[in-house]
């Protein structure tokens, strides 16, 4: 799961770069002459392409997330109605901690 999450995080930092590279194509696009217009048109194109490539893997690594989250929830659901007295435990043991730590914390 952690990896899906740096898989992500670097997906969308190779967007946020590639955003940046259109950006500075666009200012030096005004400057250029004709030939480098061409040039730097090609290079926009590679670069919107690169772009919809990262986007699309950023979407298949949400839709992964989504799926292992959905299965984790119904395993969960499932789990806490064959063994209700053991979640009960659990969520009161949970609450109980909770509650010490702030006391603690307002202690302080």
């Amino acid at each position: 799961m952690a990896s899906n999450s740096l898989r992500k995080a670097s997906l969308q930092s190779m967007e946020a770069e590639i955003e940046s590279l259109l950006k500075s194509l666009e200012s030096l696009k005004h400057d250029a002459s004709d030939e480098s217009k061409k040039t730097l048109s090609a290079l926009k194109g590679n670069a919107e392409n690169a772009l919809k490539h990262s986007r699309h893997l950023i979407s298949d690594a949400y839709e992964e997330v989504k799926d292992k989250t959905r299965e984790t929830a119904v395993a969960t659901r499932e789990y806490a109605q064959e063994h209700p007295y053991a979640t009960a435990g659990v969520a009161i043991g949970a609450l109980g901690l909770l509650a010490a730590f702030l006391m603690c914390k307002r202690g302080n």
